[in-house]
């Protein structure tokens, strides 16, 4: 007879689940603003690297005696006319140049990185 007043107990009380909401709610509001900045930074980083890239090669062409496009937007792959070499650009970079200065930014923004050739 003891077994059929005996009652159980399933699931989780209303309180438990809010505290648990709650404390998922604190993770989420310290968590998402790092994430956007790693975001950030890794765009800002891709840039640069892209860059610094374009800088040394459009250097090297220069050096050796080779052309390149004129100042403006470069985009695609690049061609050192005269020598045998390129460099592709990531389609999500906009490299600008001007007066042998490079400014590489990404698609989605972020601070313009610049190096000289």
């Amino acid at each position: 007879m003891k077994k059929l007043n005996k009652k159980f107990k399933k699931g989780f009380t209303l309180v438990e689940v809010i505290v648990v909401a709650v404390i998922v709610a604190i993770l989420a509001a310290v968590a998402i603003p790092i994430y956007q900045t790693y975001v950030t930074d890794s765009r800002n980083n891709a840039a640069a690297n892209a860059g610094g890239a374009v800088a040394s090669f459009a250097g090297a062409c220069l050096a050796a005696g080779g052309t390149l496009p004129g100042d403006g937007t470069w985009t695609g792959s690049i061609t050192c006319t005269g020598k045998t070499t390129s460099i592709t650009i990531p389609a999500d970079i906009t490299i600008g140049v001007a007066a042998k200065v490079v400014t590489a930014t990404h698609v989605s923004g972020g601070t313009a990185k610049t190096f000289n050739y």
